[in-house]
């Protein structure tokens, strides 16, 4: 049940004390503000003698204001800090030997997560990295010359006559990453523990590791996309990659969510089977992005698999051409993150399609 109570001539609700205690700004004052208006409506209502029950919510709400800006005061901000292409110092595991070089990746391997690359970070500057666990390298020039598709941090795709500068991290990715960012700020960061493979097939190695890791869906597909060149799993981890989830980037491509059970079969080269009616069709998943994109609907919101299944309904109703003549008329309605939020499910999404078609 929503509570309402009068202050000084507003009218304060139970959400109103909901988003101050998650410390979001309401009507976006700061929150200093909020706490200097809430006291000001706090005295009015001493004043005007309004009762106990509105005076007891008012000095709740100032309350939480206080708290809110005391935790905001007391957290430390993480810097920002970027990832350059520059060499940073490998320490070997073997031989001690400590060698400069350039940190690569191979394309569709594990997806970087900042958060996690922002923790290591913390625990490095710290002082409480633990050295005993390996990073799994392989140079640069081995793979590309074994076929595979290698970038620098930045996702620019390596030639050959460049990658002897390079090592691709295999395994320790985040670890790895939050290294360079701070060696691009302090400088002279070494990384330990630093085991040189090398492996003739990549994708069997991230296979194997992946068994006994505790990879996501996410990094799962990346491998998928590396032991079959499916291209059905390749361009999932494009659209991973780009930011999309798992379950959408598969509804997407084929209109079913591919389970993690059938993923398992592929890791393992092993015979599998899409879901039932399941239909794989790169160019119209393509072609639903493009125009989503053209009508201003970013990554964010075409993510939420409601678009997508919102989508596929009204394609099934009113069959592929008008589907798309209405996607591609979407751009006519002036699209915005408040629109967009708006869509909550699957229908409502179809009815901005119709509404589309009817402009």
């Amino acid at each position: 049940m929503e509570v309402k109570t009068k202050t000084a001539g507003k009218t304060v609700t139970g959400n109103t004390v909901a988003n101050t205690k998650a410390g979001k700004a309401v009507r976006t004052l700061s929150l200093q503000q909020q706490l200097i208006k809430a006291e000001r409506d706090l005295k009015n209502i001493v004043n005007r003698q309004l009762g106990e029950t509105v005076l007891h919510a008012q000095e709740l709400i100032v309350e939480q204001l206080k708290q809110a800006i005391e935790e905001k005061n007391s957290k430390k901000e993480t810097p920002v800090l970027t990832l350059k292409d520059e060499p940073i110092t490998f320490q070997l595991n073997k031989t001690e030997e400590k060698v400069s070089k350039k940190i690569a990746f191979v394309k569709h391997n594990r997806s970087i997560d900042s958060k996690k690359v922002d923790t290591f970070i913390a625990i490095i500057d710290n002082g409480k990295y633990e050295e005993a666990y390996p990073i799994i390298v392989i140079e640069a020039s081995k793979l590309i010359k074994a076929g595979y598709t290698v970038t620098d941090v930045n996702g620019r795709v390596l030639a050959e006559e460049e990658a002897e500068g390079y090592f691709v991290i295999l395994d320790g990715q985040h670890r790895s990453t939050a290294f360079a960012k701070l060696n691009s700020v302090k400088g002279y960061m070494t990384i330990p523990n630093v085991f040189v493979k090398d492996i003739k097939d990549v994708g069997t190695y991230l296979e194997e590791i992946n068994r006994v890791g505790n990879w996501d869906m996410r990094a799962k597909i990346g491998v998928a996309a590396l032991t079959s060149k499916d291209e059905l799993f390749e361009n999932m981890a494009e659209l991973i990659q780009q930011g999309f989830n798992p379950t959408t980037a598969g509804l997407i491509y084929t209109k079913k969510n591919i389970p993690e059970k059938i993923l398992n079969k592929v890791l393992r080269r092993e015979e599998y089977k899409l879901p039932k009616d399941a239909i794989v069709d790169i160019k119209r998943g393509n072609d639903f992005i493009t125009l989503c994109k053209a009508a201003k609907i970013s990554v964010t919101f075409l993510t939420k698999r409601y678009f997508i299944k919102g989508f596929n309904s009204y394609a099934k109703v009113h069959g592929e051409e008008q589907a798309f003549k209405a996607l591609d008329k979407l751009k006519q309605l002036g699209l915005n993150d408040e629109k967009l939020k708006q869509v909550k499910e699957d229908d409502d999404f179809q009815a901005m399609l119709q509404e589309a078609l009817n402009a």
